[in-house]
């Protein structure tokens, strides 16, 4: 059985600055994903698995804000840190 990947990180703001409350979910991906979204803390982090190798968009929604999407590559057992900002 193949390990999933794991795509962490933190959403910032045009400062810099951590966002609490952000929703971030696959938007899209190399195979079938799960429905669930993580939801920021007081530090911005978040933390996602990756069920299958491949590319993902990564996609970061804050109400009021615009939606902000990453590209990122995960291959299997690989944990990706990012940064999502505008």
């Amino acid at each position: 059985m193949t390990r999933p990947g794991v795509i962490s990180g933190r959403v910032l703001d045009a400062e810099g600055k951590p966002v609490a409350g952000a929703r971030v979910f696959f938007a899209r991906g190399p195979g079938p994903l799960p429905d669930v979204a993580a939801v920021t803390g007081d530090d911005g982090a978040f933390a996602l698995s990756a069920p299958h190798a491949g590319t993902y968009h990564v996609q970061s929604v804050t109400d009021g804000e615009r939606a902000r999407t990453v590209e990122v590559h995960v291959d299997a057992g690989e944990h990706v840190t990012l940064d999502i900002a505008p």
